[in-house]
């Protein structure tokens, strides 16, 4: 073969090789210089390797808006809601009675029907149960309030499991106690009073005799120093009376605020660290009520003569609130069947 012909059997090999570098270069310029979350969105694949279109990012934005729109939606009918609620429950006065439960607390015979029960063998108490709301913080919860009251209300927290019983300081802990004081405020707006009472705080008396007409606010105690004025007397916000005045909103907006500073602690704990500040800011004036009238087992003073409830505080886990709630409610009992007799 001649060396003629060789380089005519060569050109179109080379001219081949040319063509096809060329061209994957414009393919891996093309691949490499297109936005990367087009490349991403054009097509995905499952892992049955079935073909989905994906969101683009562009869409992104308006799926955040969409989500955040309807929960405003929501927000605003569970508000209109509970706003109806409050005018069915309130006293002449406008004064509402409020409780949270959870599925752990609503299950049968736990601290549910302990607490209504308590209303029933009170010392003539029962008709307060017309004025009680119970906010039921997970569906089922909300199942058994309606099977054993008329005035339930399902608020359920978007993002939170609320319905198990929570590690004290847990996250899920942390948004069931908090989110009561977002409900106090918003009663408080409505133009209402209120009077908070923990689950596990049993009712032997009407509790609001022993609030006073002075105070903005009024606090059961952990333990009590003797004065009601006293604010190293410790707070509980197990039982907690406010009425619906400008100063009180604020207070409330401004204890809200404070969870920020103090993100890993309850409302009460912030409360306690804010109080001498709401005084200052506010003149705020609280009133803190003695342990023996609302008990509890933190500084334990069972003279039935005075009490008027009595709040399973100071003790952790439920199983064992409801052994130890259970026994002062035999106790009172025998205190009422003995002294009591109508």
């Amino acid at each position: 073969m001649t060396s003629e012909s060789i380089n005519k059997t060569k050109r179109p090999i080379i001219q081949y090789a040319i063509g096809t570098t060329f061209l994957a270069s414009i393919l891996v310029v093309y691949v490499f210089t297109q936005p990367s979350t087009k490349f991403i969105d054009r097509v995905a694949r499952d892992e049955h390797g079935a073909e989905k279109l994906s969101r683009t990012a562009e869409e992104m934005p308006k799926l955040q808006t969409s989500k955040v729109l309807h929960t405003q939606e929501v927000q605003e009918s569970s508000d209109d809601n509970f706003a109806s609620m409050l005018q069915k429950a309130a006293t002449d006065d406008k004064i509402v009675i409020l409780t949270e439960v959870n599925e752990a607390f609503a299950a049968p015979n736990s601290m549910l029907d302990l607490f209504l029960e308590s209303f029933h063998n009170g010392d003539n108490i029962e008709h307060l149960l017309d004025h009680l709301i119970i906010v039921a913080m997970d569906q089922k919860a909300f199942e058994k309030c309606n099977s054993v009251h008329r005035l339930c209300y399902l608020h359920e927290q978007i993002g939170s499991d609320l319905s198990s019983e929570k590690a004290y300081l847990s996250k899920d802990y942390l948004d069931l106690v908090w989110s009561k004081v977002r409900l106090w405020q918003f009663i408080l707006e409505q133009g209402y009073s209120f009077l908070f009472t923990d689950v596990d705080a049993m009712w032997f008396r009407n509790p609001f005799r022993h609030i006073s007409v002075y105070a903005d606010l009024t606090l059961a105690t952990d333990v009590f120093y003797g004065n009601p004025e006293d604010h190293n007397n410790m707070p509980n916000t197990g039982l907690v009376f406010a009425k619906p005045t400008r100063k009180n909103i604020e207070v409330l907006k401004y204890w809200r605020e404070a969870r920020k500073r103090f993100p890993t602690t309850n409302e009460q704990t912030v409360y306690d660290k804010i109080k001498h500040e709401l005084v200052s800011k506010f003149q705020l004036k609280v009133q803190y009520v003695s342990t023996a009238y609302w008990g509890n087992f933190c500084q334990p003073q069972k003279d039935f003569t005075k009490l008027s409830t009595f709040h399973a505080c100071c003790r952790s886990g439920l199983a064992i609130k409801l052994a130890h709630i259970k026994s002062v409610i035999e106790e009172w009992k025998m205190y009422k069947s003995i002294y009591l007799k109508s």
